[in-house]
């Protein structure tokens, strides 16, 4: 795929990415046809007196195992790479055979572990000072032929990733701005079964904590729905978690 094609390709389907599921459509359809990769970690950062803190961030195919094994504080990732990423501003590759100290033998063990062979690390900055945002993606498994590619790579795709990302952060901070308007309004009782809700219990056991029958719950947790604006209580419980934290979550690459 041409340069230009490819990035014409980005930008006109990266406008349609308005929620999480539009998001990985486009990751794993256009993103994945420009930039061929197994699985990705991407997301976004803001400076504070410590370096950076994370304010999104997503998963594409990558195992929940390794996820763990490289979590940190501050919501980023136990990562040489992105660390590099900060640092430099990138792009950044290592493959498995790679010996560099400050990749250190911890990581490359849990990196190893994975399965992965190799991971193509890119990045992307917008605005200054308190108003900077840095958008940072890891590619696992890519071509070897991509380490040439990968100033072309981040010129075509983090841009497009950035602005993606910055509109799902911002209808979910809407979002979450509503969700918690909303709930300022709940009446004690309907307070009680949210609060019953989002600790996991059934219909069945919020009733029976709170004295009622589980068709009162059933209704009650309706109304809610509709309130809300969701399909189902899983959604519901979404919104609603989402609500306590900004939309704020997860980590980076």
């Amino acid at each position: 795929m041409k340069n230009e094609s490819a990035g014409d390709l980005l930008a006109s389907t990266a406008r349609g990415v308005v929620d999480e599921e539009a998001l990985k459509a486009w990751v794993q359809g256009p993103v994945r046809a420009v930039l061929p990769h197994g699985a990705m970690l991407c997301g976004q950062s803001v400076p504070h007196s410590g370096g950076y803190a994370a304010i999104q961030a997503w998963s594409f195919g990558v195992p929940a195992a390794y996820r763990a094994k490289i979590a940190c504080a501050g919501g980023n990732a136990r990562s040489p790479v992105l660390t590099r990423l900060m640092r430099t501003g990138g792009p950044v590759f290592f493959d498995e055979d790679d010996e560099r100290p400050d990749f250190d033998a911890n990581w490359r063990g849990n990196f190893r572990l994975a399965g992965w062979r190799n991971v193509l690390g890119l990045a992307y900055c917008s605005g200054e000072g308190d108003q900077l945002v840095f958008t940072s993606a890891a590619f696992y498994n890519v071509s070897s032929a991509m380490e040439a590619q990968g100033r072309t790579l981040q010129q075509m795709v983090m841009p497009h990733l950035h602005s993606a990302l910055s509109r799902v952060h911002q209808l979910r901070s809407e979002e979450s701005t509503s969700a918690a308007t909303r709930l300022l309004t709940l009446a004690p009782g309907e307070r009680a079964v949210v609060d019953l809700l989002l600790r996991g219990k059934t219909n069945k056991e919020i009733g029976k904590q709170l004295g009622r029958s589980s068709e009162t719950v059933k209704q009650r947790l309706s109304l809610l729905m509709r309130r809300f604006d969701v399909r189902n209580r899983t959604e519901l419980v979404r919104v609603i978690s989402r609500s306590g934290d900004g939309g704020h979550g997860g980590r980076q690459p």
